[in-house]
């Protein structure tokens, strides 16, 4: 079976009271997101990754990106954010799995 796999990471983090969203803080020299991608790519079912930003959030994208991995600027909330990557995923007309993480 093969997967796309959704990560969901365009909050605002309001309540982490931070400069830095929640998302891009470290933990063991590494960001929450680099952690979740790392693990996601263990899987070799997954063959696509589609991380949904925050539009606010560019400056931490210069590391994410790869090939495997599709940038979306998420929406004003979840739902929004969850649909624009499920449109993506529909454009491409692959009948695969999705997963979504959020």
């Amino acid at each position: 079976m093969v997967f796309s796999f959704i990560l969901l990471g365009a909050g605002e983090s309001k309540r982490f009271k931070s400069k830095t969203p929640k998302q891009y803080h470290k933990i063991a020299g590494k960001t929450l997101v680099d952690i979740s991608i790392n693990k996601i790519k263990e899987f070799k079912e997954i063959k696509e990754i589609v991380f949904v930003y925050n539009k606010g959030h560019k400056k931490y994208l210069k590391k994410i990106e790869s090939k495997n991995i599709k940038l979306i600027m998420g929406g004003k909330d979840r739902a929004e954010s969850t649909h624009k990557a499920l449109n993506y995923l529909k454009t491409k007309n692959k009948n695969w799995k999705v997963l979504i993480h959020d």
